[in-house]
């Protein structure tokens, strides 16, 4: 197939024309998860950055705790030091993997080898940011992820692409840092050539972004 036609066949695929259909189309299944691990907080109410002093007089606190002989309440303050220190770091994604499947939990998945794809197999990806901003109120801690999407062709050219495919706030009880999100893509029907997956994260709450590039190769079935 020329350079060409691959082009107007993904495009095609992809639903440039109709970007509600892209969901559709590219069988994308989404989702996120907060665990949650404890009790305790010393967190303000209102949405803010954590500041790396604050988090630093968190680890402190923990430390104290330790040195009192208080291990119950030393736990605690190290869930929300580990929250503070988490929160407090620049919006990255730690982590961006391929994977054999959608994950079951927090780092439970199993990883794909590095290959091409077979037209039809789904490209799962795993996906661990750090950063979040979060809001703490009424006991309960708030955060909030929103992702975009682009796929490109070998040559840069944009095929199609969604912003808003995933928006997810999510809320938990405990200071916790386990938080991930699965995205899935179905290749059926997309030519066989080289593509980039260009995924941008948001943080709702925070008001940042990070995009990270994913390359994937389709080949005949």
């Amino acid at each position: 197939m020329e350079a060409a036609d691959k082009t107007r066949a993904a495009s095609r695929w992809l639903g440039i024309t109709a970007p509600r259909g892209m969901a559709r189309g590219m069988g994308l299944g989404l989702a996120l998860s907060a665990a949650t691990v404890a009790v305790g907080s010393e967190v303000a109410a209102g949405p803010a950055a954590v500041a790396p002093g604050d988090a630093r007089a968190a680890v402190a606190r923990a430390a104290e705790r330790i040195t009192a002989g208080q291990p119950a309440e030393a736990v605690d303050a190290l869930r929300e030091a580990t929250l503070a220190v988490w929160s407090a770091a620049p919006l990255d994604l730690v982590m961006v993997s391929q994977a054999t499947g959608q994950a079951e939990g927090y780092r439970d998945y199993e990883p794909r080898e590095q290959g091409p794809y077979p037209a039809g197999e789904p490209l799962h990806l795993y996906i661990e940011p750090i950063g979040l901003q979060y809001e703490f109120a009424e006991g309960v801690y708030s955060m909030g992820l929103a992702a975009d999407f682009l796929v490109l062709n070998g040559e840069g050219t944009i095929l199609g692409g969604q912003r808003n495919f995933a928006d997810f706030p999510f809320t938990f009880h405990v200071p916790s840092t386990a938080v991930y999100m699965t995205a899935s893509f179905q290749t059926e029907g997309l030519p066989p050539a080289d593509y980039l997956l260009q995924l941008t994260v948001r943080d709702t709450i925070g008001g940042g972004s990070v995009t990270r590039d994913v390359p994937f190769s389709i080949t005949e079935p």
